[in-house]
């Protein structure tokens, strides 16, 4: 059972990023109960390798290597990004975490969502003055997804696929 972890998002907004130390809380429950965990970083997110020690990183794949890897996991975890809209296409379990920015704007037909539970009167932001410009350059809204419960939705929309066979 593999698992991969997309943490990034392009450089100019990362504050759609949530933060890299949930990913690798988020992570630990998944090797704890014996799944394989891999971590996808693009071009933009190279930087992002020092935080992931130990775990089996892909950097900046091919749309080729991309689709190989949506084709041999189980789900894909991303921030709203690039690469939660690629993996989409290719109708498999993907999960996509939104804290500044609305899925119902931007959630791909084909993915699932988990939305920040913290309040902001300024969420979503997008198209809005504040858009990317909050606690500089870090969206607080992100603040309130807590890594236990993406964990407890991934394994739902994982059951789910199961038990559609």
């Amino acid at each position: 059972m593999k698992i991969f972890l997309c943490p990034g998002s392009a450089e100019n907004q990362k504050f759609k990023r949530w933060p890299t130390s949930n990913f690798n809380i988020l992570s630990s429950f998944f090797l704890n109960n014996n799944w394989e965990v891999g971590i996808i970083l693009g071009p933009d997110e190279i930087y992002l390798e020092k935080y992931f020690n130990g775990h089996e990183i892909i950097k900046s794949p091919s749309f080729k290597k991309l689709a190989n890897i949506a084709h041999n996991s189980n789900l894909i975890i991303c921030n709203d990004s690039f690469l939660l809209h690629f993996f989409s296409f290719f109708n498999i379990n993907v999960l996509g975490l939104y804290g500044p920015t609305d899925p119902n704007r931007t959630l791909p037909l084909n993915a699932s969502k988990i939305i920040s539970s913290r309040f902001s009167e300024t969420r979503p932001c997008w198209g809005l003055p504040n858009y990317g410009n909050c606690d500089d350059g870090r969206c607080s809204c992100l603040d309130g997804l807590d890594p236990k419960h993406v964990y407890e939705k991934a394994l739902a929309i994982i059951n789910r696929d199961n038990n559609n066979f």
